[in-house]
């Protein structure tokens, strides 16, 4: 008997969820106080697959986890921002967590079809890119002449670099998996970061140790541990694609 499209979707649902259970509690890889997470990548799938409303779902349970673990001391720096205010840390990681799910779903379904979509991407990359630079400013502030020289010449590569590979992306049949792939750690890394200036200020100025809050916030928040979410996210979008590609021919 052949089971109905809900009922598959729920059960497919439950297996995404389970997994972003067991790679956020088990496998878990720690930098600066914070872990770097492996479960973006099935609510990513939930998000294309199933769209908005599952993706949501995945990235609130992903929240969840997340509250979990920094109550219980498993996430030291979650454990630090529930200590300065619960309620507001609670709702901040299951904000996080949703967008993560509810973003990727919805830019999933506009760029796949939508005919502006190269032109709109390159405008958010510009603004990246932008908003990057004044970075790069604040940071060679106080430094000698070469390293300030090293670092625009790095971020220059990196910009050029991010707008090679965009163009690649962007131009290949599946582009829309990508753009989901890469818009869930920029979510999940950009409200938390939005939330830590909005409502835990003081705490992030303890973080920042007497620096630039601004500086520390794009080298410390935004440094390694959201390099590597974005790069393993982009690592794993084949198999978003294969399991996108699987679930159309079986219609689910």
């Amino acid at each position: 008997m052949k089971m109905d499209k809900k009922v598959r979707n729920l059960v497919f649902t439950s297996v995404l969820a389970a997994l972003v259970i067991v790679l956020q509690v088990v496998i878990t890889v720690t930098v600066s106080s914070f872990p770097i997470t492996f479960a973006l990548i099935p609510i990513v799938i939930g998000a294309v697959v199933l769209g908005p409303l599952p993706g949501t779902v995945l990235g609130l349970v992903f929240g969840i986890v997340v509250s979990i673990l920094s109550l219980t001391g498993k996430d030291p720096g979650g454990q630090m921002v529930f200590a300065a205010n619960p309620f507001l840390a609670w709702a901040l990681c299951l904000l996080k967590g949703a967008a993560a799910g509810f973003v990727p779903a919805m830019l999933y379904k506009l760029f796949r079809k939508h005919e502006y979509a190269l032109s709109i991407t390159y405008v958010f990359t510009g603004i990246f890119l932008f908003l990057g630079g004044i970075g790069v400013t604040r940071l060679i502030r106080g430094k000698s002449t070469a390293a300030g020289i090293i670092l625009v010449v790095v971020f220059s590569l990196l910009a050029g670099g991010l707008m090679f590979a965009m163009n690649k992306l962007l131009t290949s049949d599946n582009a829309a998996c990508y753009i989901a792939s890469v818009a869930a750690p920029i979510c999940n890394t950009g409200v938390f970061i939005i939330g830590m200036l909005l409502f835990f200020r003081p705490l992030l100025n303890a973080w920042a140790g007497g620096s630039d809050t601004f500086v520390y916030v794009l080298t410390g928040l935004c440094g390694v541990n959201f390099l590597l979410e974005l790069t393993t996210s982009i690592l794993a979008t084949p198999v978003v694609v294969a399991v996108s590609h699987y679930s159309s021919k079986r219609n689910i």
